[in-house]
């Protein structure tokens, strides 16, 4: 990876700065009205690492641009498709060094992410059709940063193991919450759901490269340790999510007593 130049520090300055004004506009706002409640957002449990004024103030921001971008006649599934090719780009600038470009990249994906849905809901097309398509680029756009740490770290079999394991455990976390909405469960708010995992890749992506420790075995530690904070806690998450949904279905009658 080459050192960080100012272009790179341009755009970690840049995406510093936006969620500073979010925040800070989203604070007056509830100073001068209260908070912003909305019964999607209110569903989103907050966790010891992310908690609810954060994911509040950004829901809060973008319904704002949605009902903008609503009024342009953009197809919520257009917006989708844009969060999928955007969010794809953190791939390849991930796996050529350029990790604040690709953290960049990650989390203008996920805000097209999120607006398709806000624009669905704001022209009343919202449908069953659209939820799925939405569900399948959120899993590509999720493994896209992976895969290209996975090449960046490919000189370290240690490195490269713990950003595989990063990705299981993001793939695991949304495919039990997924399976069990199919079986009529209702799962706890749980740790490491997509948002927050959005929230400590990009974190690492944009400052890993900051800090470079002359003693580390690896490049941009910081963003390896983001990563291993992801690998470790969606897969305890991913865990305990699967044992919450066995014991439900047996308290049902759907499952055999006596077992996890």
């Amino acid at each position: 990876m080459s050192p960080l130049g100012l272009e790179g520090k341009a755009l970690i300055g840049l995406f510093l700065a936006l969620p500073a004004l979010v925040l800070a506009a989203y604070g007056v706002r509830v100073a001068a009205h209260g908070r912003a409640l909305d019964p999607r957002v209110q569903r989103e449990s907050s966790t010891v690492l992310l908690g609810r004024f954060p994911i509040e103030a950004f829901h809060w921001a973008l319904r704002g641009v949605g009902r903008s971008v609503s009024k342009s006649g953009v197809s919520p599934d257009t917006l989708t498709l844009l969060s999928l090719v955007i969010s794809g780009a953190s791939l390849p600038l991930a796996a050529s060094g350029m990790l604040p470009a690709s953290g960049g990249a990650l989390l203008l994906g996920a805000a097209f992410d999120a607006l398709d849905g806000i624009v669905a809901r704001e022209r009343n097309v919202a449908s069953d059709a659209g939820e799925v398509l939405d569900a399948v680029v959120d899993r590509y756009a999720d493994a896209a940063p992976l895969l290209g740490l996975a090449v960046f770290y490919r000189a370290s079999v240690v490195a490269l193991l713990v950003v595989l394991v990063a990705l299981l455990g993001s793939m695991l976390v949304s495919y039990v919450r997924a399976k069990s909405e199919a079986m009529g469960l209702s799962l706890p708010g749980g740790l490491m759901r997509r948002h927050e995992r959005i929230a400590y890749l990009t974190a690492g992506l944009l400052f890993g490269p900051l800090l470079g420790l002359a003693s580390s075995p690896v490049e941009a530690p910081l963003t390896l340790l983001a990563v291993a904070v992801v690998a470790v806690v969606s897969n305890i998450a991913a865990v305990s999510l699967t044992r919450a949904a066995r014991l439900a279905l047996v308290e049902q009658g759907r499952g055999p007593r006596g077992q996890l």
